[in-house]
């Protein structure tokens, strides 16, 4: 971009010196009237378009250089944050939800793209914990009823518990138990599939 202005600049430049600046000088030299003083003018003119054009190619090298400075820190600084976004992204993809990018100091979009980074980074490393903790209280709350059942069904067997309806019936239980839990958590995963319209309102606490 840097570079297509210098050239834009340099087009307007060259067209101005071969255009506008022959009648100008011409109208400005009048006063050196007959053919000596034409001819003096016209060799005048020569050595100023030389000049001109001297100056306008060491402008135009100067320019390119700076432009050229220019853009490479201008890259750099922007590169440089997608870069380590790029980076975090990566680690975040395989499960270490902790990373963050420094935002930098400057407030443009870099900077709000940066923040947003590590707010969503911050909402799945939230997501997983809570992830987490639900298979453990999953676990956990499964655990009880099979082990009872287990436990009541292993009595049986070792002729250590009577066969008696009180037994079957508190194996029934736990049974039922256990069957609630497994439907809940399907109709929990079904909700955050958005199987379920949900229509959310304020509710009179009391």
């Amino acid at each position: 971009s840097y570079g297509l202005v210098i050239l834009v600049g340099i087009l307007a430049l060259t067209v101005t010196l071969e255009v506008v600046v022959p009648a100008a000088f011409t109208r400005h030299m009048g006063g050196a009237g007959g053919m000596m003083g034409g001819m003096i003018n016209m060799s005048m003119f020569e050595g100023f378009r030389a000049a001109v054009n001297e100056a306008l190619g060491i402008a135009a090298l100067a320019a390119v250089v700076v432009a050229a400075t220019a853009s490479f820190l201008v890259s750099r600084r922007v590169v440089a944050p997608v870069q380590e976004m790029t980076a975090a992204s990566q680690r975040i993809a395989e499960g270490h939800y902790g990373e963050r990018v420094n935002i930098p100091p400057s407030q443009d979009e870099l900077a709000q793209l940066a923040l947003h980074f590590n707010q969503m980074a911050a909402h799945l490393e939230q997501t997983e914990a809570m992830r987490r903790q639900l298979i453990a209280d999953v676990a956990h709350e499964l655990r009880t009823p099979l082990t009872t059942i287990r436990g009541s069904l292993e009595g049986l067997l070792d002729g250590v518990l009577p066969a008696e309806p009180e037994t079957f019936e508190q194996i029934h239980r736990e049974a039922v138990r256990l069957q609630k839990l497994v439907a809940e958590l399907q109709e929990l995963s079904q909700v955050e599939a958005g199987a379920f319209p949900l229509n959310f309102h304020p509710v009179a606490v009391g």
